[in-house]
Parts: structure tokens; sequence; C-alpha cells
């Protein structure tokens, strides 16, 4: 049970977030909306705010016409919310994303009657309907950066106890302890130049991935040149997993150091830039081929993380959700048709043709990258299939 709540929990927020943008930027710019939906269709509960008092209706199955239908079973009126919206807000019965509906959109709907209204999207200018459709983008990102400050509110930072270059762990049967290194040595040089703190010899291991180089160390008095054959591992410091770098198998011990607001503040930037990074250098090896079939993974997937990360605590469940968030915000902005990159693209080829793409063409467009989309969807979740049960 708890998978499944913290799948709701996990996507519920970063979905509402990424609508709550694209509400926002279409209500600032004068579009109208006429749906604001957390979860997929079938609608379960629909609040709609009119003369009358917020109107809530509950959908479930239900006879009609002697048939089993999905259908309106329990509807009440509060009457002290009497303040009238054109939008319904709507939550859906499957919790896999959401949408808004606009006025005058041409969407995964297929909706093609454009009035010419004033509210609709249509009737924007570029930068306006740019502005809508990159605002989800735009609030995952900064859902991202909330979500990181709370976790170094939270959690905190780490740093080693001593930035000298004295080893305090050795990593059994890696490249340091083959070399004969032991912990209490002090290293002297790495690759014949000489290193005064550990931030230095860490980043001098870094550039020599998978390479033999001489290290000089200092035990008990004596200096000892040894030679080392350093390992790789991909450069998830920085968030360059596209990158290799080396590695000895040593470390320093670590502190915890508490974080006050601003420091917080200065922390969540520093890790959201480190997740954008990664996720452009992920998204590099993925179009290059360089990421396995066992690396990627539908809704399924993200469950299972969902779940064993809420078991392990409130930050790493925070963290899933924070990398979740950026990981949407990218590949929202993709120029596929049906994603918010793709009507930005069909928005730009506008303007450098000087005229509107006819509503057969863009349908057509729409149909293309729905079928992408769809084929990626069944394919993740295939592949979610095989890992688990094969």
């Amino acid at each position: 049970m708890i998978y499944i709540l913290a799948f709701i929990v996990l996507i519920g927020v970063i979905v509402f977030v990424h609508e709550l943008g694209h509400f926002w930027a279409a209500r600032s710019v004068g579009v109208g909306v006429e749906r604001f939906s957390v979860g997929m269709p079938p609608n379960f509960i629909d609040f709609t705010k009119t003369e009358k008092g917020l109107v809530v209706d509950i959908f479930f199955f239900g006879l009609q016409d002697k048939k089993i239908k999905w259908k309106k079973v329990f509807s009440t009126t509060f009457s002290s919310f009497n303040t009238p919206s054109e939008t319904i807000y709507t939550i859906g019965l499957l919790p896999l994303g959401g949408y808004v509906k606009m006025k005058g959109i041409l969407d995964e709907s297929m909706d093609s009657e454009f009035k010419g209204a004033d509210d609709e999207l249509e009737s924007k200018n570029a930068l306006q309907k740019i502005w809508v459709m990159s605002a989800g983008v735009i609030m995952n990102l900064i859902l991202t950066f909330f979500v990181f400050v709370l976790i170094g509110n939270l959690q905190g930072d780490t740093r080693v106890e001593t930035n000298d270059t004295v080893i305090d762990y050795v990593v059994p049967e890696q490249s340091a302890e083959l070399a004969g290194i032991i912990a209490g040595d002090k290293i002297i040089s790495i690759d014949d130049v000489e290193v005064e703190t550990w931030n230095e010899a860490v980043a001098n291991i870094s550039q020599h991935p998978n390479e033999t180089i001489p290290i000089a160390i200092e035990r008990s008095g004596e200096i000892l040149f040894l030679e080392a054959s350093l390992g790789s591992r991909p450069n998830i410091s920085t968030g360059r997993v596209d990158q290799q770098v080396g590695t000895l198998g040593v470390s320093k011990s670590q502190v915890p150091v508490e974080l006050n607001f601003q420091e917080s503040v200065v922390y969540g930037f520093n890790e959201t830039t480190w997740a954008m990074t990664l996720m452009t250098s992920s998204l590099k090896m993925i179009f290059q081929g360089n990421v396995s079939r066992d690396e990627v993974g539908s809704v399924i997937m993200i469950g299972d993380m969902a779940g064993q990360a809420a078991q392990a605590g409130l930050v790493p469940f925070l963290f899933l959700m924070a990398l979740i968030s950026v990981n949407l915000a990218y590949i929202n902005i993709l120029p596929i048709p049906g994603l918010d990159g793709g009507h930005i693209a069909l928005i730009l080829i506008e303007v450098l043709m000087g005229r509107k793409l006819s509503v057969k063409a863009r349908i057509r467009i729409q149909s293309i990258g729905m079928f992408i989309l769809l084929s990626l969807m069944v394919f993740l979740l295939l592949n979610d299939i095989i890992r688990v049960f094969f």
C-alpha cells in the first residue's frame, strides 16, 4: 500500500505544479481555461464554482438504461463558495498525469474548433503562446529548487573532516589496496604532481580514468613511490554521467554540516543545477544509444522507486521528487508533437513561415506525435513487465 500511496503523492505533486504553471500562464495573458485536471480520465470528482456555490460532483459506476456506465453518482453544493468561474477543477481516476484544457488550443483532444475569440490561445501572439506552453516546465524547475532547499534545511550537507591528504579509508580490492596503499598514508604527489589538499588529490585522480600512474605517499615518516592502476566511474558529482573520471578507492571521514536559510537556498540552487546537468547528460546518452534497456522504465519503475524512497524516509522521497520533476521538465520541452516542446516548435515554425499552419496539417503532426508517445509508453511498460516477471 505504501508503494501506491507514495506513487500517487509523488506524481500528484509534480503534475499539479506542472499544470498549475500552464493554468497561471494562460490566465495571465487572458486565455480561458475550461478544465484543470489532476489525474487522467475518467473524471472522478468535479468542482465547479457557480453563483449558487461550489458544486461537487462525484462519478462512479452505476446503472443507466439497464447498463453499467460511468456516471454521476453524487452531487452537493456548498453555498459559501459563490464566486462563479468558467473553470471546472477535476480529479481524474487515474493518477498518471493531468491536463489544462484551454480555449482555442489544438492539443491531445484534437479540438479543431476555433472561434477567433480574444480568450482563445490561437488569438494570442507567438510570445504569449510560448509563455503559456513553457510555464509547466518552468514550474517544475522551480519545484525542484524548492524541494532541494527543503532538503538542505532538513538534512544539511556534509564535508570532509579535514582537507589534508591523509587517507582515512581504503576500499577493499580496489586500486589503492591493490597498489599497497593503506589507511593513514598521506598522499604527497599524483602523476608527479604535488598535492597539498584532499580536493587537489581528488581533482588530479579524476583526470586519469583507467590509467596506471605513479603515486608518492608518506608512511611513518618514509616516502614510498607506488604505481596504481586507477578505475573509472561516471562523473556523478558534477552530473556529467556521460563522462568518466578516475577512481583510486580511498576516502576521507565526512562530518554533517547544518545549513541556515541562506545556505539552504545556495544548496538548493547548486543541487538544481546539478540535477539539470545530470538530466542533460542522461538524455545525451539515451540519444547516443549508450543507455541499456534495463536503465529506463515506465510508471511501474517510478512507483517502485517511490515506494522504496518513502520507506527510506522523507529526505530520500523528496530527493526522488526533485529528480523526477526535472525529468518531467526536460521530457516535456523536447520538440515532440503532443508535448509542450512540440507546441513551442510549431509556434516557432509558424513564425519563421510568416503564416499559420492549417488545422489539418497540425492535426496530422499531433497524431504522429501521439503515436510516438504511445509507442514509447508501451515499450517502457513492456520493459518493466519483462524486468519484473522474467
